[in-house]
């Protein structure tokens, strides 16, 4: 079991910034949350959730047959506030949420499954991301052709 710790990445500007996302912890469902507390709004912190779920074990106290996958969760969550102006009387309205960009990826890893197929699921998700088309899917909305 590796120990909970910072995670730090770095963001898409001309110059690189690195953030880091400190555990807060799990949640009521056992999803752990990370928070990168930079924003100048606790409401704007941007979040990564992480769980991982493991192959049911049977009713019976038996390793149960059916549904035999581990699960890994993650997600990427980046709030955007809404540009605040002032209102009549002068008083800057408290700030709002105006939408949430989102990545989710999730691992289904049956249980018979070895060491070096997790690796090699691992590194082409990886990899997926930063592939050419991908990229112009995710940046630009450019469809394949």
């Amino acid at each position: 079991m590796a120990a909970v710790a910072n995670i730090v990445l770095a963001d898409a500007q001309a110059t690189p910034v690195n953030h880091t996302f400190i555990p807060l912890g799990p949640d009521a469902n056992g999803v752990w949350w990370f928070e990168d507390q930079s924003a100048s709004q606790a409401l704007g912190y941007s979040r990564i959730s992480l769980k991982l779920t493991r192959a049911p074990v049977g009713s019976n106290g038996t390793i149960g047959q059916s549904n035999r996958v581990n699960r890994v969760q993650m997600g990427i969550h980046l709030p955007v506030l809404e540009t605040l102006g002032t209102n009549d009387a002068g008083v800057t309205p408290p700030p709002t949420v105006s939408y949430v960009n989102r990545a989710n990826l999730e691992l289904i890893l049956p249980e018979r499954n070895t060491l070096q197929n997790r690796k090699d699921l691992r590194k082409y998700a990886q990899f997926l991301l930063v592939d050419a088309q991908v990229v112009a899917m995710a940046e630009s909305l450019q469809a394949v052709y």
